[in-house]
């Protein structure tokens, strides 16, 4: 069996193949394989998580399906995306507690950058 860092590695490798623009975004994301049980007895479901940071929501947005389509070509069940800066944000949100080293990757995701500051986000594809 692959373990998940080489399955994450095939998916971005894949995506990029498939649509560059759509790899060329992952840059700014954060991907993770993730397993869960379900069902009785308990059936192994794994997901891959795409974190992206709020800038990025309508190119991610639109596509979605190009995850989704890879995902199950790796025989993952689906693709999921999630806006990394909200997660940060949410004042109710125990993932610093529960998930530090997640909290912690979404925080290099959900960075702030400003528009204009072309030392900083010359290469980041705006979606406006």
């Amino acid at each position: 069996m692959l373990t998940e860092e080489v399955l994450v590695e095939k998916f971005i490798t894949v995506v990029k193949g498939r649509c560059a623009k759509v790899g060329e975004l992952l840059q700014y994301c954060h991907v993770e394989l993730v397993n869960s049980y379900w069902g009785c007895p308990p059936k192994l479901i794994q997901h891959f998580v795409v974190y992206y940071p709020n800038m990025l929501f309508a190119s991610i947005n639109a596509n979605k399906d190009v995850f989704r389509d890879v995902a199950q070509d790796l025989g993952i069940c689906q693709a999921v995306c999630i806006n990394a800066t909200r997660i940060i944000r949410d004042p109710a949100s125990r993932l610093k507690e529960k998930n530090p080293i997640l909290w912690l990757e979404l925080q290099w995701v959900a960075v702030p950058i400003k528009k204009g500051n072309w030392h900083l986000d010359r290469d980041l594809p705006h979606s406006d």
